[in-house]
């Protein structure tokens, strides 16, 4: 594929993934509070299966958009942080792509520790210790670990779809 079917494809499926990842995480009963202001929610889990079929720049660019979308939406005023710690999960998650699933499974764990982790120390200053450790226990159990269970199960299945098989090999091209 010619380098501007390519980026086509590549801005089409970014634009799916990242819609997808924001309703995901924004949808009213999905999207739990959280004691800093923000919120738990389960649009991670698109943001590694983007990563891990697309690669870094997927992940990369999903994870900047789709949560970023949601924080608009529901009006949560650190969207900026969102940016780095989303940003960063899908780029780290991705390199797993085309790996076996070990590899994506310690990907998706150091890229879900480094988006907690990015969020703790801002609330640590915002909010204080205490409320920033019950969040960063939120994010890491109550939202990068019910993702990365997702995206695993969806992943497999995924893997094997025609469209995802022809939609990786143009995008290789």
């Amino acid at each position: 594929m010619a380098g501007k079917g390519r980026a086509s494809l590549f801005i089409a499926l970014a634009s799916i993934l990242s819609a997808l990842t924001a309703v995901l995480t924004y949808f009213p009963g999905l999207a739990l509070p959280s004691p800093t202001g923000g919120y738990t929610h389960v649009g991670d889990t698109i943001i590694y299966v983007s990563a891990l079929l697309f690669g870094p720049w997927m992940g990369l660019v999903v994870g900047l958009v789709g949560p970023v979308i949601a924080d608009f939406l529901v009006g949560y005023p650190r969207w900026y942080v969102t940016l780095v710690a989303h940003g960063l999960q899908g780029f780290i998650a991705g390199y797993g792509a085309g790996k076996k699933f070990k590899t994506q499974l310690v990907l998706m764990v150091a890229a879900g520790l480094v988006m907690s982790f990015t969020y703790f120390v801002v609330n640590v200053y915002v909010k204080g210790l205490g409320p920033a450790l019950v969040s960063l226990a939120r994010d890491i159990f109550g939202q990068t670990l019910v993702s990365i269970v997702l995206a695993s199960l969806l992943l497999k299945a995924l893997e094997k779809a025609p469209a995802v098989k022809r939609a990786q090999e143009l995008l290789r091209k």
